[in-house]
């Protein structure tokens, strides 16, 4: 008697940046076939994938159309139209992570507003429609204060720090103008921030990567530490925090938890519900990358071992100071770097403030390790000044 031949899994992806386009990278050694819905041939993603609708994942027809020629939806960023995407549910469509889940990454006024009712550690915050709201919050609870969009922000975008209700008037007035739903945030004395990832299966299974330090820069992550130098007690409860709000928001793949180490206690940023730029060290870093164990969550495959296989790994983004492209410079780039530095350039064209590539070093004496994956970075990102 014959066996059954199975055919291989077609994970359509929404979206199709960088992160995608490693989820394809991730998908090739497992047979697992990619389908991508972007937005443009030139997308990151959609230059190295075999299989591509151009859509919007705002558009239904264009999302319906996509769907029909995949076995599990998932996403490359949040930034979906959710009913469109509970209209699939409806239909028996598996999507992962679910509507339900998403809304928690993309709404922070609703991502912290449940958090805090069920007593997780969040900073004071509030929700922000007149600038009278505002002055109260500042007068309540001090200035500067954090004011952010509750939806859309992402790399330092949708956050401003305000230093005093004068400044207050003038800003409002101009995200009033934009239409900007806001929410308001104490100020927080920041020690580090850190970032707890997670896979998750459906049926609750999980493994834990190594929490990380995040270097942040003008609200940019710059460079990941992994594991991050925090007490053993810090790193338990940031373990335990994020296994607790992956189950919480019922995540089925990757869940990012932002950290904020705060006079020794730790406080929850914000969440995000795929793979997440403080875990691109996995990909040299540990046994199984979170792109790798995102696909194997969402088709209901065994979890891969997430722990390290160096002592330290540290990840520096490739973040544009211009428009010009380094590409004819990564030859001679890589003459510079040492036997455990990997180079990874995700072919976006250059502009200022965009990650445009990262670099991940692995080694056992952490100095060192920094010194090799800022090196490379730091020349590539100085090349794209024009």
């Amino acid at each position: 008697m014959e066996s059954e031949v199975v055919k291989p899994a077609t994970i359509g992806i929404i979206g199709a940046g960088q992160l995608a386009r490693m989820m394809i990278e991730a998908a090739s050694p497992l047979n697992i076939n990619i389908r991508l819905l972007a937005a443009s041939l030139e997308d990151s993603a959609a230059l190295i994938a075999k299989n591509i609708d151009l859509g919007s994942p705002n558009n239904e027809r264009d999302v319906r159309n996509f769907a029909k020629h995949c076995d599990v939806i998932t996403f490359d960023h949040e930034l979906v139209n959710l009913d469109i995407i509970r209209m699939l549910e409806i239909e028996g469509k598996v999507v992962h992570p679910s509507s339900h889940t998403l809304n928690y990454a993309q709404d922070k006024l609703y991502q912290r507003t449940l958090f805090s009712k069920d007593d997780l550690p969040v900073p004071v915050f509030n929700e922000i429609t007149t600038l009278k709201d505002v002055s109260n919050f500042g007068e309540s609870f001090g200035w500067p204060l954090v004011l952010k969009a509750q939806t859309d922000g992402y790399d330092g975008r949708g956050v401003w720090v305000i230093n005093s209700f004068s400044e207050a008037k003038s800003f409002f007035s101009i995200t009033n103008e934009k239409s900007i739903k806001m929410m308001a945030e104490q100020f927080i004395p920041i020690e580090k921030e850190l970032s707890g990832l997670i896979a998750r299966k459906a049926n609750g299974e999980f493994i834990l990567y190594p929490i990380v330090e995040t270097i942040q820069s003008e609200g940019i992550c710059v460079q990941v530490i992994a594991p991050a130098d925090i007490d053993e007690n810090i790193r338990v409860e940031a373990e335990s925090l994020t296994k607790l709000v992956a189950e919480k928001v019922d995540v089925v793949g990757i869940m990012a938890l932002e950290l904020f180490l705060s006079n020794g206690k730790l406080l929850i940023n914000e969440i995000a519900t795929r793979p997440h730029n403080s875990g691109h060290f996995s990909i040299e870093g540990t046994s199984t990358s979170q792109f790798e164990n995102h696909l194997r969550a969402v088709i209901d495959w065994p979890l891969g071992p997430a722990e390290l296989i160096h002592p330290f790994a540290v990840m520096s983004n490739i973040i544009a100071k211009g428009e010009a492209n380094p590409k004819d410079q990564i030859g001679f780039s890589l003459s510079t770097i040492s036997s455990h530095t990997k180079l990874h350039m995700y072919d976006k064209n250059p502009r200022s403030g965009r990650k445009i590539g990262h670099v991940t070093s692995t080694g056992s004496n952490l100095d060192k390790t920094k010194i090799h994956a800022d090196e490379l970075a730091s020349i590539l990102m100085n090349k794209t000044i024009d």
